[in-house]
């Protein structure tokens, strides 16, 4: 790097850090007495809510305790709200269901059906930026620290965001709400990230695997990585095995591929910052042509030290399979708990996939998921270890007891704050016949019979064959290298096997007839990354692609169907 641009990557890197140290300590004064902190949080909420449509509509002016909160207000789902949103939207109406004002709309991806737009306020804002990125210099900090003898974090990072700049009428900006913590830095960016300005917010359609690829191979001192989720870190890094040669070639000559797409504009922009770098290319085409069976990235980016993503939960394949590239010095921040509505809690420490929850950030309450009474609710003082709660929030921005369809675990405790891991979503639960599967149990069969086939399966998904008699589930695992065909009717069992195991009552009603065999169909490799890419080139926001774990829409039906390898393997 250049002298400013290196003084510039020091002050803003160390600037971040301290922010996200600050953040760490408020988790642990807010552990000290979260139940009292959580109900400033909401008696707050309501005092400065109480004249707005939705307030005087539920009497918030009038609710003393938590059990009158309880009482008065009902559950909510993103409908009740929509209707407020249109207006808000189209007619710049205040006051209906906050007072705060409304930053941002975080267009959420949703499971199924029409994208949501979720008003964020500015403290949402504030809680991401200072609880998710900053939060994250911290540890990165402390990991660099580690191995350069105490010296502050440093270099750039490889970061996989990318933000579509929208607006509604009333300029009020729209989109990912992870794009929009990374706008607010803007200025900031070219001294902290590989990706010039146009590849973050980029203005056309182009190649984005490539072009992340590209800047960051160029830069020895690559330090840190982010992605929103772990999955686009291995697609960059499969992208990577696959297509070397071209990065060599184009890094020796200080050029952007001609097969890649791109305007001519864009092109010419994009290519004026590059010089050839013939010694940076040689460097790499040693380390590639050693081969990947041992972990690439410190090959390539000796001070790399610390990866930040959502890597938990149904992401923990990709996390494995990142860990291959990665190797077992570098550590991993498992960042965030959070959807579009809030972020609701963040990992403390390094390489462990668990979070404290965030008494600042909303109001939680919890429903027993093991209880048949779905409308009492806990306080966040009244959890027990290992025990599984739907979590309902009351936000910054204007929902109130609102259902998320999250289920949540608690591992235990940190000081007085629940640590928690997101297990499953209630709105993608299979269930033909009342078995009520849930992505917990088939993560862990999947998981299971990999180990046992000697394969990995990063990415499976399932179908629900309703239509034929008995029903049955269709499930589709795409593993880490082919598949000898003589093997699927034996993993196809091993699966079905476990699956009875993870869920007892699937098994049962296999056993009995009620539910037909499990028909397995394997993948063909790189089938999910090409759905995320599709999903991009439609205009889905790469920050938001989550996998695809259920086949609930014609679309995700007919894509994976198409992709699965033609071998019957039912009997």
């Amino acid at each position: 790097m250049r002298l400013l641009e290196s003084v510039m990557n020091r002050i803003i890197l160390a600037k971040m850090a301290r922010g996200g140290r600050t953040s760490l300590r408020v988790i642990e004064e807010n552990s000290r007495k979260p139940r009292t902190s959580n109900q400033d949080l909401l008696f707050r909420l309501l005092k400065d809510n109480a004249d707005t449509e939705y307030g005087r509509k539920y009497g918030f002016g009038q609710i003393a305790t938590v059990e009158e909160f309880k009482e008065r207000v009902p559950f909510s789902t993103y409908d009740d709200y929509a209707p407020y949103i249109e207006r808000m939207i189209n007619n710049d109406e205040k006051n209906l269901i906050t007072v705060y004002p409304i930053e941002h709309y975080a267009v959420s991806s949703g499971s199924v059906g029409v994208p949501k737009r979720i008003p964020v306020s500015r403290e949402t804002l504030d809680h991401y930026n200072r609880n998710s990125s900053s939060r994250f210099f911290a540890h990165a900090d402390e990991a660099y620290r580690a191995t350069h003898g105490g010296k502050a974090l440093r270099g750039k990072g490889l970061n996989t965001m990318e933000v579509s700049v929208r607006t509604t009428k009333n300029n009020v900006p729209m989109g990912a709400i992870s794009g929009a913590s990374v706008a607010e830095f803007r200025s900031f960016l070219p001294y902290v990230f590989t990706s010039p300005e146009d590849v973050i917010f980029p203005e056309e359609q182009m190649d984005m695997k490539y072009l992340k690829l590209r800047y960051a191979l160029a830069e020895r001192e690559v330090t840190f990585m982010m992605s929103a989720f772990m999955t686009g870190l291995v697609d960059l890094m499969n992208y990577l095995v696959a297509n070397w040669p071209l990065f060599v070639e184009d890094i020796r000559a200080g050029a952007i591929n001609a097969d890649i797409k791109l305007s001519p504009g864009m092109r010419a922009k994009l290519e004026a910052g590059l010089r050839p770098d013939p010694a940076r290319a040689d460097e790499l085409q040693a380390a590639f042509e050693q081969g990947f069976d041992t972990p690439i990235v410190p090959r390539i980016w000796p001070d790399l030290c610390s990866v930040g993503s959502i890597g938990a939960g149904g992401f923990i394949g990709h996390t494995e399979r990142m860990r291959t590239f990665l190797g077992p010095d570098v550590r991993i921040d498992f960042m965030v708990y959070a959807a579009s509505e809030a972020l609701m809690a963040a990992a403390p420490v390094d390489d462990k996939p668990e979070y404290v929850l965030l008494p600042d950030s909303c109001f939680y309450e919890f429903v027993p998921m093991d209880s048949d009474d779905e409308e009492t609710t806990y306080t966040i003082d009244q959890l027990e270890t290992g025990r599984d709660y739907e979590i309902i929030i009351t936000n910054l921005s204007g929902f109130y007891r609102y259902r998320i369809k999250d289920v949540i675990r608690v591992l235990g405790w940190r000081g007085n704050l629940p640590l928690v891991a997101f297990v499953y979503r209630k709105n993608q639960m299979l269930s033909i016949a009342g078995e009520k599967t849930n992505d917990e149990a088939m993560l862990w069969s999947v998981q299971q019979t990999g180990k046992d086939a000697g394969y990995r399966f990063a990415d499976y998904c399932v179908y629900p064959d309703t239509d034929s008699d008995p029903g049955h589930y269709v499930a589709f695992l795409e593993p880490d290298r082919p598949m000898d065909p003589a093997e699927v009717p034996h993993v196809r069992d091993v699966l079905d096997g476990y699956l009875g195991q993870a869920n007892p009552s699937y098994g049962k009603k296999v056993e009995t007839g009620v539910l037909g065999p499990l028909e397995l169909k394997i993948s063909q490799i790189e089938t999910h990354a090409l759905y995320r890419d599709l999903m991009i080139n439609k205009g889905v926001s790469a920050n938001q692609l989550k996998p695809v774990r259920l086949l609930d829409t014609p679309m995700k039906e007919r894509f994976f169907f198409a992709l699965a390898e033609d071998e019957p393997n039912r009997d």
